[in-house]
């Protein structure tokens, strides 16, 4: 058996290690929203990069920046029937995607454009998979200083994460072969 003693101490060293544990734990959650929502956006371009080489026609990738939430727009099949014509022919529009709660856009944009902070902002990746350098760039409505910027390599397709705590966002830089 334990006497009182023993027990005593064993509680108050777990009491310890949760009172400087507990606190602490908070600081990872917004980090974990931030990279959950990061990284399914990255696969979704990654699945719609892949989408445009396969089937040799332009996806769209669109970014609700005011409401948090984002949807693929796939292009029109291009199977007329007798009583079509292209002008028949409509994108279909998958279900929005919201982020993370407590995630929002902060802005997205290219070189040539820069940086949109309000309506719908579209990725388009052509029939070869290539799209221009650009940035998606996430942010926590609880602490402003957390901002993780998405960059979009256009000719390699590569998405690149770069995470900031003190609010910086990437801004896109023009590049001569990949800002088209």
């Amino acid at each position: 058996g334990f006497t009182l003693m023993e027990l005593l101490v064993t509680l108050t060293i777990m009491a310890l290690a949760f009172a400087i544990v507990v606190p602490n734990l908070g600081a990872f959650v917004p980090e974990a929203k931030l990279d959950g929502s990061a990284n399914r956006i990255t696969r979704t371009l990654d699945r719609i990069r892949s989408e445009a080489r396969i089937g040799a026609r332009p996806m769209h990738l669109e970014l609700d920046l005011r409401n948090a939430q984002w949807r693929v727009v796939w292009p029109p099949d291009q199977m007329l029937s007798r009583d079509q014509d292209l002008s028949t022919l409509e994108e279909r529009l998958d279900e929005w995607q919201y982020l993370e709660s407590g995630v929002v856009f902060a802005g997205a944009g290219d070189a040539n454009k820069g940086l949109a902070t309000s309506g719908v902002y579209r990725v388009t990746f052509d029939e070869y998979g290539f799209t221009a350098d650009q940035v998606v760039v996430l942010k926590l409505t609880s602490d402003e200083t957390m901002v993780w910027s998405l960059q979009i390599d256009g000719l390699s397709g590569r998405t690149r994460l770069e995470r900031s705590e003190s609010g910086e966002m990437v801004r896109p830089v023009a590049v001569n072969e990949g800002a088209f």
